[in-house]
């Protein structure tokens, strides 16, 4: 499953990078920092916002993506106990429907 890049503005994510909760947040950000997306002048640019929490911190991760179109989505990473698949095929089922909307306004 792949994330729909062209439909993603901004990603924040907050997480303990010492705990094992946190890695689909991680790994998320490992996909998503990458040279099609770094650049401002892309037509794929993400504005990525990440907050390291202390290693004594018990706040669960969190990440919050925000669409074009002004849609966001705030996935509990940490509560819902998810695994990088989870989260990936949550982002790739917004975006997909976000694509298509754009597609049908033409």
């Amino acid at each position: 499953m792949t994330i729909p890049l062209q439909t993603i503005q901004t990603l924040r994510t907050s997480f303990n990078p010492f705990a094992r909760s946190a890695r689909p947040c991680r790994i998320l950000l490992s996909l998503l920092r990458n040279p099609s997306t770094t650049p401002a002048s892309s037509p794929t640019h993400i504005d990525i916002k990440v907050t390291q929490l202390p290693r004594t911190s018990t706040k669960e991760p969190e990440v919050t993506i925000g669409f074009k179109g002004g849609k966001e989505l705030k996935i509990e990473v940490g509560k819902r106990q998810m695994k990088i698949g989870d989260v990936v095929e949550e982002i790739a089922r917004v975006g997909r429907a976000i694509e298509r909307e754009q597609t049908l306004k033409g």
